[in-house]
């Protein structure tokens, strides 16, 4: 269709045409994708506007992350990010940033904690877990004297992941206001500053307060990051005993940042391999990133999280919770159903009690395992002149069949240069854009030699920003089936950023013809 340009000032002509190029669509589009999974990432800054977000309790938006808890006593929040569903055949790669900081010490220790969990995509309206040293995923049963303490553990629960500061999230607790299985009778070398994995949901035993949400949930495995010496972790058996954890820390550090800095969260399941074509739950891996730009330190070494899994339901009263009693009954064994739902949602909790801390979490981010990576780029260049970007020189994709005993080859010429996009205009379009033409200057890409262009605009000064993501390749055997996934749209990366800046000193211009040119200065 013609459009008509008559009757418009110079000014609207202009705008009109650069407005109709803004979005400029080039070569083709892609498939959807075969797994149904698309990445995510939102930097929780003043994100409030969100529409898959949900808070509660204390929890709050603000400029730098969504504040779970102020540095006080006794808070309580929670994320939800209840708007977006992913499925898990593949896996999931997890990231996140957190602070934790100022506040006040109780018994030697700040506190509480935040966790970070996985729960069935199917749950509408989740109902997030008990405070305190639940830190919002596991259950917390009570005798009738505090009968307000009771609260089920969290909804639908796959997988709770804590950072753990004060330590007692993966304890057994058998009193009037605290009743939750857990590790018992163990002398800790270093109690607090744990990463401790619990399991999923568990099912109704009996109506005496046992009952739905308040059984499962077990301690799976947990790791203190202060040392590497004497009691620092244990890892559940399946005679349903703990043994002593054995992997050794790179190097120890508090989880709590005190120096104001965030740190970064890393977190893997993949799928564990049974045969070639069968599963058996996750092997799961934790790695904290403490310092900017840093080696990330492994904490949890790829535990094996199965699908049937044999636990002890201890910290159970003699007859029931519904009275006053503090007599303490005998552990029974139960076998945890931790089947992997289909789709997976995920969601954040912090709690404080008289041990407090500040707990914010920004810059979370949702791929699948060995899904390409994207790294921010900035260069300058002078009014007028335009640069070259060599985009994937600090980008990689991988090469190489799924198996954390031999991981696929992370490297940037794994990388398919035909599969590069400027800005998308949602998770699930499939446009591929090579070119966008903005106020601020054209940017185009060239799939041939993976290099972005961008030309300033007339009378631009200042600094310009252009996000892309990319993909790896994917590989089939002779019958044409896939080994190698990384080609397909589930696999491709977050978006990163271009950053140009405008100098405005160290340019040299010449009059040609009227018109302001630069001559050789980059």
């Amino acid at each position: 269709m013609k459009k008509n340009f008559r009757g418009l000032s110079l000014i609207s002509l202009i705008f009109t045409l650069l407005t109709n190029c803004m979005y400029a669509q080039t070569d083709s589009t892609e498939v959807a994708s075969i797994y149904g999974f698309y990445s995510y990432s939102s930097s929780l800054m003043n994100a409030s506007t969100a529409s898959e977000l949900s808070i509660q309790g204390n929890a709050s938006h603000t400029s730098t992350g969504v504040q779970l808890t102020p540095a006080s006593a006794s808070q309580f929040g929670g994320l939800f990010i209840n708007g977006r569903t992913f499925t898990s055949v593949n896996g999931l790669h997890v990231e996140f940033e957190y602070d934790m900081k100022a506040g006040t010490l109780f018994s030697g220790a700040y506190g509480d904690g935040l966790s970070f969990f996985l729960y069935d995509g199917s749950v509408a309206n989740p109902t997030i877990g008990s405070p305190g040293a639940g830190l919002g995923y596991s259950y917390n049963r009570a005798k009738n004297n505090y009968s307000s303490f009771r609260k089920a553990g969290l909804s639908g629960a796959y997988l709770g992941i804590a950072l753990d500061e004060f330590g007692n999230f993966k304890s057994k607790r058998f009193q009037g206001e605290s009743r939750v299985n857990g590790i018992a009778g163990v002398t800790w070398s270093q109690g607090a500053s744990h990463v401790t994995l619990r399991g999923a949901k568990g099912v109704a035993i009996n109506t005496n307060g046992l009952g739905d949400g308040f059984t499962g949930y077990p301690v799976l495995v947990t790791r203190s990051t202060l040392s590497n010496s004497g009691t620092v972790g244990r890892i559940l058996q399946t005679d349903r005993s703990y043994v002593t954890t054995t992997n050794t820390l790179a190097s120890t550090f508090d989880l709590r940042n005190g120096n104001g800095e965030f740190r970064k969260v890393y977190l893997d399941l993949i799928p564990h391999f049974v045969t070639t074509t069968t599963t058996d739950g996750f092997d799961v891996k934790v790695d904290i990133q403490t310092t900017q730009n840093g080696t990330p330190i492994n904490v949890i070494n790829y535990y094996h999280y199965k699908t049937s899994v044999p636990y002890s339901e201890n910290a159970n009263p003699s007859s029931t919770d519904f009275n006053s009693a503090d007599t303490e009954g005998a552990a029974t064994n139960q076998t945890l159903n931790a089947t992997v739902p289909s789709v997976l949602k995920l969601g954040f909790a912090a709690s404080t009690g008289a041990a407090y801390q500040q707990h914010i979490i920004r810059n979370v981010k949702l791929t699948l395992p060995y899904s390409a990576v994207t790294n921010n780029d900035v260069t300058s260049t002078c009014k007028l002149q335009p640069v070259s970007i060599s985009v994937f020189d600090n980008d990689i994709a991988y090469k190489g069949p799924i198996s954390i005993t031999t991981p696929p080859v992370a490297s940037k010429d794994n990388i398919d240069k035909s599969t590069f996009s400027f800005t998308k205009n949602s998770d699930t379009d499939l446009t591929l854009y090579r070119k966008k033409v903005t106020p601020q200057g054209i940017w185009t890409y060239n799939k041939n030699t993976g290099i972005v262009t961008f030309a300033p605009s007339n009378g631009f000064t200042g600094t310009a920003t252009m996000t892309y993501t990319v993909k790896g390749k994917t590989v089939k055997d002779s019958n044409g089936k896939i080994i190698e996934p990384y080609g397909d749209t589930a696999y491709r990366s977050v978006p990163a950023t271009i950053t140009v800046n405008l100098k405005t000193t160290g340019c040299i211009y010449g009059v040609v013809s009227n018109k302001m040119v630069t001559q050789g200065v980059k």
